[in-house]
């Protein structure tokens, strides 16, 4: 009779598993580690990074002129700015209207931990171009009326919960002072608001759909959900709750089109007019 060799089943029929691929501790760990690959490791991880930095020092209430405490609500909420940052940012005055730059400071924030720092991880380790995460028009002019299609199918919705008390509380983050005409401020504000919006297409939806397409196919578009929900938490709760469909939404034609651009157009379309219907429900337009 032969003795049983490891390639033969032995006892439950199951195959001898090799010492290595039983290996625990610190080695176990970093071949675990190692064996992730490269782009997605350095996507996946940059993601809590970003948004850890913008959440703490890179929100409105983080500039030192807006440090004072005030009840929560929505972005109105002021908190104090860690002291180490508030050394460095104290002495980093911003231009424009004074009731602007916390602002301005946020658009700032959003530009560098959402659009820059990704963008450079993602060319280092993952050898994508910015192109390749969404930053192009070439090829993509047949998907155009679609995204204007749904901004028109979205206007009633718009209209209805500009209507809402939590959404005129809400809307615009920026209230220009009583009694005067909108002017450049409120230009200024919206400017910001804008680039706040292309930061957030191309973080969640080039650097994370895009970014992880090729690793993990349609599930980079659920991937890139849970976060981009989160970070309603500041408004009310169905606007939290309506970014689900939202970016499952966004995601998908993003994933499908391969540009973010048309979906920055929409998102802050929809936001824009949101704003301008609140102002105008408040006697303002």
């Amino acid at each position: 009779m032969s003795t049983p060799t490891p390639d033969m089943p032995q006892g439950d029929g199951e195959r001898p598993v090799a010492d290595e691929e039983h290996a625990g501790g610190i080695r176990g760990l970093i071949r675990d580690v190692l064996a992730f690959d490269r782009g997605v490791l350095a996507i996946l991880v940059m993601v809590p990074i970003a948004m850890t930095l913008l959440d703490y020092y890179g929100m409105p209430w983080h500039y030192p002129e807006q440090r004072a405490r005030r009840p929560m609500q929505a972005y109105g909420e002021m908190r104090p700015t860690p002291a180490p940052l508030a050394e460095v940012v104290a002495n980093l005055p911003l231009p424009g209207p004074k009731p602007v730059r916390h602002y301005l400071w946020w658009g700032i924030c959003c530009l560098a931990f959402l659009v820059v720092l990704p963008m450079l991880v993602a060319w280092l380790f993952a050898k994508k171009s910015p192109r390749d995460l969404g930053l192009k028009l070439k090829g993509t002019r047949k998907d155009a009326p679609t995204y204007l299609l749904l901004y028109l199918l979205f206007l009633p919705v718009i209209y209805l919960v500009s209507r809402d008390p939590a959404f005129k509380q809400t809307y615009p983050f920026y209230k220009p002072a009583g009694g005067k005409p909108l002017g450049a401020d409120f230009l200024l504000f919206e400017i910001i608001y804008c680039s706040q919006f292309f930061a957030v297409e191309f973080f969640f939806r080039g650097f994370m759909v895009l970014g992880l397409k090729r690793y993990i196919g349609w599930a980079s578009v659920l991937v890139a959900l849970a976060p981009y929900c989160m970070i309603h938490y500041y408004k009310p709760m169905p606007e939290a709750m309506g970014a689900i469909g939202a970016g499952l939404l966004l995601g998908a034609l993003s994933w499908r089109t391969g540009t973010i651009l048309y979906g920055w157009a929409l998102h802050f379309g929809v936001a824009l007019t949101m704003d301008l219907l609140a102002l105008h429900h408040l006697g303002r337009l």
